[in-house]
């Protein structure tokens, strides 16, 4: 028997729907991290796939609410969101231990990502109830669409990233209070690092966007982590089968 890569699943439950969503969120705000702590340094061919993986998801998501809609619509495969799986797992998982025999992430660097996935679910309601946030990201889809010709579908080009950094700014960088991302210092000053993270908070935004059409609310996740977290094991498992 040999595994291959699960492409496309049965239809998922309105859960495991949701739980994808939520988990590319995550992937979102994983990758905002590591780009921020990494300074100039690439956060790699891995990391630089599952940003690409968002991006083509954000251009492609839009604000009319559709229910009905498969979150693996606006990916390829499960395993395009694998990193969002892990993150949001873990988030759930492994309490945030600040002892110092602790094996886990010190206090600070553990609970970013999640942090910033708890903001971007509420700055994505401020944004998407204001018309004129919705007109800029809608106006900025299109014409980032039509950019990547230019850029041989290159969605993580310097130019594409501007833009989404950009829209980013426009929108949820208009709402207070802001998102304050922590990393290395002397790397903010580099236009096209700051650049990179905006990008990646916007497709954040996104993804945050798809999970609330897919009836997605915060109060449910609080009180429903364990059923969360089957859902997230599940999925992860769904990206192998066995022929």
């Amino acid at each position: 028997m040999v595994e291959l890569p699960f492409q496309q699943p049965q239809t998922l439950s309105q859960r495991q729907n949701r739980a994808l969503a939520l988990a590319a969120v995550f992937q979102a705000t994983q990758l905002t991290h590591m780009t921020a702590i990494s300074g100039r340094q690439s956060i790699g061919d891995s990391g630089n796939f599952y940003l690409e993986q968002l991006i083509k998801a954000s251009l492609n998501i839009r604000p009319t609410s559709n229910q009905s809609c498969q979150t693996l619509d606006f990916f390829n495969q499960l395993a395009d969101i694998s990193l969002g799986l892990k993150t949001l797992e873990s988030s759930i998982t492994q309490p945030f231990n600040p002892a110092p025999k602790s094996r886990l992430p010190k206090l600070s660097n553990a609970k970013l990502p999640m942090s910033y996935a708890m903001a971007l679910l509420q700055l994505e309601k401020k944004v998407y109830s204001n018309p004129k946030f919705v007109e800029i990201i809608e106006k900025s889809q299109q014409k980032i669409l039509k950019q990547l010709s230019f850029f041989d579908n290159n969605y993580t080009h310097p130019s594409i990233l501007a833009n989404l950094a950009q829209t980013y700014v426009d929108t949820a960088g208009q709402i207070n209070p802001r998102i304050m991302v922590r990393g290395n210092a002397e790397a903010f000053k580099d236009t096209a690092h700051t650049n990179r993270i905006r990008a990646a908070l916007f497709t954040g935004l996104q993804m945050a966007h798809l999970w609330r059409q897919l009836g997605g609310s915060s109060w449910s996740m609080i009180f429903s982590k364990r059923k969360l977290l089957q859902d997230i094991q599940d999925l992860a498992r769904l990206q192998y089968q066995v022929v």
